[in-house]
């Protein structure tokens, strides 16, 4: 004995079939052609919109900007750091110069001297350009610290490097003045910095 086919059943089956067919035809003629690509047109836009608020962020910040730049412009002009000079030759001239005032200080004659000098270009890679002078000096030991502190604690700031000092033997004293301790030779190489880009001048 056969039952009667569900009227309900049958409904049911078909509205599954048709609500398929309906979702595979959206998917597959829809979905793909123009849905996809308008929500990748809809995503760009908002990243567009996002970026263009950015940016009119940024412009408003502009006048802050360039006050702040013009402040830290003007400390690096006025850093004492940095050699004022323009140029290398400037700037050793004023090395050259400010070494022999060091000197001079420690009195005149055989208390010290500056036995040479004379100026190195640098090929070294570095952030500013640097300024360098070769020097050998005869000076008494007692005026030595006297003379590297002088150098060191003035303004533009300069460094010293390569130091060496080797003992000589003691000179004769004059008449009328107390026997010197005894001389030395020191060489070394007195820099500092311009406010330019360093690299091979």
């Amino acid at each position: 004995m056969m039952l009667a086919p569900d009227p309900r059943r049958g409904r049911l089956l078909a509205v599954l079939l048709l609500l398929i067919a309906l979702l595979s035809g959206y998917l597959l003629f829809v979905h793909w052609w123009f849905t996809a690509p308008l929500l990748a047109v809809r995503n760009e836009l908002i990243e567009l919109r996002d970026q263009e608020q950015r940016l009119r962020s940024t412009a408003e910040q502009r006048p802050l900007i360039e006050q702040r730049l013009a402040e830290v412009r003007a400390f690096e002009g006025a850093n004492p750091g940095f050699l004022p000079e323009q140029n290398f030759d400037l700037a050793a001239s004023s090395l050259i110069q400010r070494l022999q005032a060091a000197v001079n200080a420690q009195g005149a004659g055989d208390d010290c001297s500056v036995v040479s000098r004379s100026p190195l270009r640098q090929r070294d890679e570095e952030p500013f350009q640097r300024v360098s002078v070769q020097v050998a000096l005869r000076c008494e030991m007692e005026h030595l610290a006297a003379v590297l502190h002088g150098l060191e604690s003035g303004s533009p700031q300069l460094f010293i490097s390569d130091l060496s000092v080797n003992a000589r033997r003691a000179v004769l004293a004059r008449p009328g003045r107390p026997a010197p301790r005894g001389h030395i030779d020191i060489r070394f190489t007195l820099y500092g910095y311009l406010q330019q880009p360093g690299g091979e001048q």
